[in-house]
């Protein structure tokens, strides 16, 4: 069965796989597709065109996974750089501009190698450590 970024993250949620892992996963893709665009772009427009469009669905799914309701300011400043992104990569779309496709997949690298260093972090093992075990307590409470 195929499953949406978005519904993988959501049965990731009620599975406990690592978050972390996920969105890293969707970082890896969405930089796998454009530079496959990129290789494209000269000899193949379709793909290149469809790699965009893949991108920009996984961009989407960032957006759609964002928790502003529990992340503050935080997510407020990850939604408004996703969505700008999103907006860049419609931009090439429509306008052939490799450019600005460039641009994006080099924001996506920082940012997902921001996000391998939080993950990386003693404060985000902490937090994912007290995190699996009000889990364990939940399900052995549910028992």
């Amino acid at each position: 069965m195929t499953h949406s970024g978005y519904a993988a993250y959501q049965e990731a949620q009620a599975y406990d796989v690592d978050q972390a892992k996920l969105i890293l996963m969707m970082f890896s893709g969405s930089i796998k597709f454009l530079n496959k665009a990129l290789e494209a772009a000269d000899t193949d427009s379709n793909s290149m065109e469809k790699n965009v469009s893949k991108a920009k669905k996984v961009i989407l799914e960032l957006i759609s996974s964002l928790n502003i309701d529990n992340s503050g300011e935080m997510g407020e400043i990850l939604l408004k750089a996703y969505k700008g992104l999103f907006i860049k990569l419609n931009v090439a779309y429509v306008e052939y501009d490799v450019t600005k496709i460039i641009e994006v997949r080099d924001s996506l690298t920082e940012l997902e190698e921001s996000w391998k260093k939080i993950f990386q972090s003693p404060e985000y093992q902490k937090f994912k450590l007290s995190r699996e075990r009000q889990l364990k307590k939940l399900h052995i409470s549910r028992r």
